[in-house]
C-alpha cells in the first residue's frame, strides 16, 4: 500500500467534508423515517442518487390495429407509440379506440392489457 503525506490525507478530508457537508445533513434527516422506501428514496435523493422515472402502467387508446400471423396484434397507440403482441390469447381481440394499459413486469419486459379484460399478453415497443 501506498504511504500518503498527512497533510494531503486532511486536506483530502476537508475537500470531501466541504463537498458532502450537506449531503450527510440531509441523509441524517432520512433517519426519522420508519418506512424502509420513503428512507431508502430519502438517502437516494440526499447523496445526489438519480434514477430515470420508469412507468409501471401507461394508459392509452389504440388507434389503429394490425392483425399479424398466428393470432398477433400490431398496436398504433394515440401517443405515436407502436406495440407489437408476442403473446396470443384468444380472449383478447384488440380494436381500433380500445383502451389499454402497457404494464412493466416484476423480472423486466412488457404487457398489454384491454380495459375491462383481467388477462394481459407480453409486447414489444417497436416504435
Amino acid at each position: 500500500m501506498r504511504d500518503y503525506p498527512p497533510a494531503f490525507c486532511l486536506a483530502l478530508v476537508f475537500v470531501l467534508r466541504c463537498a458532502h457537508g450537506q449531503d450527510l445533513q440531509a441523509a441524517q434527516a432520512c433517519t426519522r423515517l420508519d418506512d424502509d422506501a420513503a428512507r431508502l428514496s430519502c438517502y437516494d435523493a440526499a447523496m445526489g442518487v438519480r434514477k430515470p422515472t420508469l412507468l409501471k402502467n401507461l394508459p392509452a387508446q389504440v388507434r389503429e390495429v394490425t392483425i399479424l400471423p398466428a393470432g398477433l396484434y400490431r398496436l398504433t397507440l394515440d401517443n405515436g407509440q407502436v406495440w407489437d403482441t408476442t403473446q396470443a390469447d384468444s380472449a383478447l381481440a384488440f380494436k381500433a379506440n380500445d383502451a389499454v394499459t402497457i404494464s412493466r413486469r416484476v423480472l423486466g419486459g412488457y404487457e398489454i392489457s384491454l380495459a375491462g379484460h383481467n388477462n394481459s399478453v407480453s409486447a414489444t415497443r417497436k416504435k
